[in-house]
């Protein structure tokens, strides 16, 4: 045991690294692990219009994380406390700073700052005015930071909002952990001689749509239902065993949930180490097989959870908001939201395609991060070729060129529009709950049949049974 421990900086070397084909950290994934630079892909011909959602930047993570982080390490120190071990002592230092909330930090609103600066630079026509844009964003504080930060990064802070003043009055969890970054907010407050921008901060049906879902909603809310494959996972062979060496390495019996807090306790030591400190617990994962024992649940998880087909159906309405936009507008319409938003989109235009299913396999499947990582985006460009009719479409997923499968390359907007017409996009059809619609139809009906019965029965007992 003290000779592996000894060695435990070098087996760890792969671990504390990116440089496996896929990205362990889930939703903690930093963006510059697996984003491109748009600034560096040609296009060949004038792009006219960008419609793009981003997911927002780096957060803190919430007291339920932080509870069992704290409750982990508690534990930890108990046992190393009557147990010491030279190669464990930097537990009795370990410090995180996260708060618990889930607030945008530092990094987030520097990730989207330098993502617009490369926008501006990659679409200046596009962005070239305040005039030209139009944003929408979830109601969240860390979704309009971003926005805020993104713009920044376009228009430095040379824009005013019109609704700025209630934006900062109404929103809460905004001017928060922004450190030199706070300027991002400086718009919200700008006089009028300043140019306006179209800033909707509740732009929830678009950003937020599966929150609407009432079908989809109604499923996520049977967490006992959907949590019980990944649950079965935490008891799985490969975890089993992985716990069972986690423990003789550790000295302290672990379960499966712990498991993975230690996963994500790396992932943010990794995603954000400046709220870090005398933090090695990468260290304690000896391969990225270990990692990848640990991420498979994670993943599983979020499938189950965000992929319904209720909310992949659902997200149609984003996506023909996207099309509309493209077919006919100019400039820019940028949305500001959450994995949620993203995931359910991905899988309707068809890019995701294989799914999370307890058999998959632990590195040749779908990954989390690779998709949407913190700060992650998608985004579709529209381009008029000289000497071509109608506009040509361009798809890109963390800045990086993918192949929309509906429509290959060159594709066309008209075509794009075909495999996806609004008629195909029916809400309220996908969404109503049909089952709760029926019974309250049936109760209705049922009290006017009590009414009417009722009514009958006095008519009958003051007239014919009283004559």
């Amino acid at each position: 045991m003290m000779i592996l421990l000894l060695l435990l900086p070098a087996l760890t070397a792969v671990a504390a690294e990116d440089s496996a084909e896929h990205t362990p950290w889930g939703s903690k994934a930093r963006y510059s692990v697996v984003a491109g630079d748009i600034t560096t892909h040609k296009f060949e011909c004038k792009p006219v219009a960008l419609y793009s959602v981003h997911r927002h930047g780096t957060r803190n993570i919430g007291k339920k994380v932080i509870n069992r982080i704290d409750l982990l390490v508690k534990a930890l120190r108990a046992h190393f406390k009557k147990h010491p071990n030279p190669n464990l002592e930097w537990i009795y230092d370990f410090v995180h700073h996260h708060k618990r909330n889930k607030d945008l930090v530092l990094e987030g609103y520097e990730e989207l700052h330098s993502q617009g600066i490369r926008f501006k630079n990659a679409f200046p026509d596009l962005l070239s005015s305040a005039s030209t844009v139009q944003v929408g964003s979830s109601y969240k504080g860390r979704c309009i930071s971003s926005g805020l930060s993104f713009l920044s990064g376009v228009f430095g802070n040379t824009f005013r909002l019109e609704n700025g003043t209630t934006i900062e009055h109404t929103t809460k969890d905004i001017k928060r952990d922004c450190g030199h970054m706070c300027g991002v907010y400086a718009p919200l407050s700008n006089d009028e001689s300043y140019p306006v921008l179209r800033f909707n901060h509740l732009d929830n049906h678009l950003t937020r749509y599966y929150k609407d879902c009432q079908n989809y909603v109604k499923k996520e809310n049977t967490k006992m239902v959907w949590q019980k494959e990944p649950n079965e996972w935490l008891n799985h062979k490969q975890m089993r065993n992985l716990r069972r060496r986690m423990e003789e390495k550790l000295g302290v019996d672990l379960t499966g949930y712990d498991m993975v807090t230690l996963h994500i306790i790396c992932a943010l030591e990794k995603a954000v180490p400046r709220l870090h400190s005398h933090s090695h617990f990468c260290d304690v994962f000896t391969s990225p097989d270990d990692l990848y024992v640990t991420a498979f649940y994670l993943d599983l998880l979020r499938w189950a959870g965000k992929m319904m087909p209720e909310a992949v159906d659902a997200s149609c309405v984003l996506l023909q908001d996207g099309l509309e936009f493209l077919q006919s507008g100019t400039g820019a319409s940028l949305k500001f939201a959450h994995t949620e938003t993203i995931f359910p989109l991905l899988a309707k235009i068809g890019f995701i395609t294989q799914g999370i299913r307890p058999k998959s396999a632990l590195r040749t499947r779908e990954f989390f991060g690779d998709l949407t990582p913190l700060g992650g985006n998608f985004f579709l460009v529209a381009s008029e070729c000289a000497g071509e009719k109608g506009r040509f479409i361009e798809a890109f997923l963390n800045e990086n060129k993918v192949e929309l499968p509906s429509c290959p390359s060159p594709c066309k907007l008209e075509t794009l529009v075909k495999a996806f017409p609004p008629e195909s996009c029916n809400f309220e059809e996908i969404c109503t709950d049909i089952s709760y619609g029926f019974i309250s139809l049936y109760s209705l009906q049922l009290s006017l049949v009590t009414i009417l019965a009722i009514g009958i029965l006095d008519y009958l007992r003051r007239t014919v049974w009283n004559m």
